[in-house]
């Protein structure tokens, strides 16, 4: 299980989340919900071990193991995902060397050729061209082949928790339907999506076990898949 216990964080010596707690049992999904500038993307940021956003007190435990002191690469270890909702351009680094340097660190190491046929199967599954593997990471890529790589990765690695921070970001309605219906692809008994949005159409392809109601930096409200289908009919202000 990842918990999360009385935690409160700053940027800047400013505190932008305070005292939030909140567990992630596996194999269930879930979901953030609040309106924009609520911190939710803090939150994810806070969980993968961003140095920017500093812990003032309480923990983030993974299976009771104090996650709090943990480096990003540590805690992708221990098989936590975040989707960026802004993906960056990382000139220099080819994508070929970029998934083969993570899959060795995290799984094990392998011979160019093994990757390399690994890497082309999940590209097929994917409709992804070959040749993107020899480009520098998203460099000139649309957010739609940016989203999809992300999924990639997702198969690639099988991570157990999934944060998507806002991935229906930058996306136009087909291109949406069809990274939506790849994520429901991969839900499984054996991982949990934690989804922060505040648009609710993702919900429509994965639904969630508990919905947590982000607010003035706290946790307002968790219930099951119901208060999610009201503020979607009523509006955060109703």
């Amino acid at each position: 299980m990842l918990s999360i216990k009385n935690l409160s964080v700053s940027v800047w010596e400013k505190e932008i989340l305070n005292q939030i707690s909140c567990d992630f049992e596996l194999g269930k999904n879930y979901c953030i919900l609040w309106k924009n500038g609520s911190w939710k993307s803090s939150l994810a940021m806070t969980l993968m071990g961003n140095p920017k956003y500093k812990i003032t007190n309480g923990e983030i435990t993974l299976d009771w193991e104090n996650l709090s002191d943990l480096s990003p690469d540590k805690r992708a270890k221990l098989w936590i995902f975040l989707a960026f909702q802004n993906i960056p351009e990382i000139s220099w680094v080819k994508l070929f060397e970029f998934l083969k340097w993570v899959y060795d660190n995290a799984i094990k190491t392998t011979t160019f050729m093994e990757f390399k046929k690994l890497i082309e199967s999940i590209l097929d599954e994917l409709q992804l061209s070959k040749d993107f593997l020899w480009r520098d990471l998203n460099v000139g890529f649309s957010w739609w082949e940016r989203r999809k790589l992300e999924i990639l990765q997702m198969k690639l690695l099988n991570p157990k928790y999934i944060i998507l921070d806002e991935i229906d970001s930058w996306l136009d309605v087909d291109a949406f339907k069809v990274v939506a219906e790849m994520l429901k692809s991969i839900s499984t008994d054996q991982n949990s999506f934690i989804i922060i949005t505040h648009i609710f159409t993702i919900l429509d392809y994965l639904p969630v076990d508990e919905t947590i109601v982000l607010n003035h930096w706290k946790v307002e409200e968790k219930w099951w898949w119901e208060i999610a289908q009201r503020i979607k009919e009523n509006w955060f202000k109703k």
